[in-house]
């Protein structure tokens, strides 16, 4: 679902390495001549490999645990839970840390994008990404994915014009909420590839079917006009001045 070296949207220059290739290359899951040779002759990548080794060495990282209740201002109804700052920080190195290929997928016959696979997508059209972290590791996201309560979901999105973005959910329950942002509106979105969004979310006990929605806007909008798109055709939104990927998952309890 999305290109493993082209993760982070904070690299110095298109031919610096990304910090998830800095890692892969770390644990031994990647190697080629052209890596060897461009760490042997670039100082900046071999500054911030020996940062992430060292911050890997520093750092245990516990699992992400759910907080004790949901925070009074959330909005009613959202079946899932927000981390802390801890809790974030910690998500955000995992992505770093460890990351493993899915192999529990299924296929997504109603989906009414075309199956959302890393080779497969439609290029040059709006694209939600996700990572999942479960158990200490992360796995790539993708369209059929069997998701578990307790996972932690992090977002990212490929976009070649920019707007402004939200994620939400319709929960096997048929409840629609809000993933991501906090607050009323949708969030600025600067073009770019695999961008990451901020924060992550806990997934709550509520299984089956579940879709995700990543909803692109051209301009600002609230929240609650998404949410009511979405409960009222939930197979195919439909938002002026927007264009929504869906991602269908299944949610079921852990083995």
């Amino acid at each position: 679902m999305i290109s493993l070296s082209r993760t982070r949207s904070d690299r110095p220059d298109d031919e610096c390495l990304s910090d998830l290739v800095l890692d892969q290359v770390r644990v031994g899951e990647l190697a080629s001549e052209a890596i060897t040779a461009h760490l042997d002759t670039c100082a900046r990548c071999q500054a911030r490999q020996r940062s992430l080794s060292e911050a890997h060495e520093a750092v245990e990282l516990p699992p992400l645990a759910r907080p004790p209740a949901a925070p009074s201002g959330d909005k009613p109804g959202r079946g899932w839970a927000r981390t802390g700052a801890a809790g974030l920080a910690i998500a955000a190195a995992a992505l770093l840390v460890i990351i493993v290929r899915p192999t529990d997928r299924i296929e997504d016959p109603e989906a009414s994008t075309p199956d959302l696979r890393p080779n497969t997508r439609t290029k040059g059209v709006p694209t939600l990404h996700f990572h999942i972290r479960r158990d200490g590791a992360v796995l790539e996201g993708g369209p059929g994915e069997h998701l578990r309560p307790g996972d932690a979901l992090r977002f990212a999105y490929s976009w070649p014009e920019g707007g402004t973005v939200a994620v939400l959910s319709r929960d096997g329950a048929g409840t629609v909420s809000t993933y991501f942002p906090e607050g009323d509106h949708t969030f600025a979105a600067p073009a770019g590839e695999a961008i990451d969004l901020p924060g992550a979310v806990l997934l709550d006990e509520v299984l089956g079917d579940e879709v995700l929605y990543g909803v692109f806007c051209a301009r600002e909008l609230p929240l609650r006009t998404l949410e009511r798109a979405i409960e009222a055709h939930p197979d195919g939104p439909s938002v002026d001045g927007c264009a929504i990927d869906r991602i269908r998952v299944d949610k079921r309890a852990a083995p």
